[in-house]
């Protein structure tokens, strides 16, 4: 029974890495038919949309089979399975923790990771440079509409938005990662959760015990 439901969970984990690869593949062609598409002075240029799609995907395609063959390497080292690793990054996100111990030590180093790019955005230097280009999308947005260029200047306007909708979306994940941390340091796995110092060894096996 426990293999069974071992199974189950791989193969769940291998369906949502893949669906979520094929989400990116077509992220990145919607996005390049887009930026080809609002290039063009006057009205929309489907084809030109075509053509930066086309170029799109394949770059996508490669920083997915990086991004892939480094999270095997990390997954291998926890001795866990890729989509297995996965599915423990994505609980880590939500804010949870998993139950199973043998998972325990990915969900650190999850946590680890997440915790070193907050401090990053947190710094001055990250802050200002998304102020300033927020502040460039906007204010080419509005000499685009000025021009009157409005597919351009409504694409420049929401590229603004997003950008300025960011901080917002570091707050909820700080709030997760905080909750994650706690959690692990209720069970002794966390020494210091402002960076995810990894816990001796000896006590982390002493916790995962049955």
């Amino acid at each position: 029974m426990p293999g069974a439901t071992e199974e189950a969970r791989t193969e769940t984990g291998r369906a949502g890495a893949a669906g979520m690869v094929l989400v990116v593949l077509a992220a990145a062609a919607l996005a390049g038919f887009l930026v080809g598409a609002v290039l063009g002075e006057g009205r929309a240029d489907v084809s030109q949309g075509l053509t930066f799609a086309a170029v799109f995907v394949p770059l996508a395609a490669f920083v997915v089979a990086l991004a892939w063959w480094q999270t095997r390497r990390r997954a291998a080292k926890l001795g866990l399975g890729t989509a297995r690793y996965l599915k423990v990054v994505r609980l880590v996100r939500r804010g949870e923790v998993p139950d199973d111990p043998a998972e325990l030590p990915a969900a650190i180093d999850s946590a680890r990771r997440a915790r070193r790019a907050l401090n990053l955005q947190d710094s001055r230097l990250a802050w200002w440079l998304l102020g300033g280009v927020a502040l460039l999308w906007f204010v080419i947005g509005l000499l685009k509409a000025l021009d009157g260029h409005y597919v351009r200047a409504g694409y420049n306007l929401v590229m603004a938005g997003l950008f300025l909708v960011n901080p917002l979306t570091m707050r909820r994940q700080r709030r997760r990662l905080e909750a994650v941390e706690r959690a692990l340091r209720d069970r002794g796995h966390l020494r210091d959760p402002s960076d995810g110092t990894e816990a001796p060894a000896g006590r982390a096996s002493q916790d995962t015990r049955p």
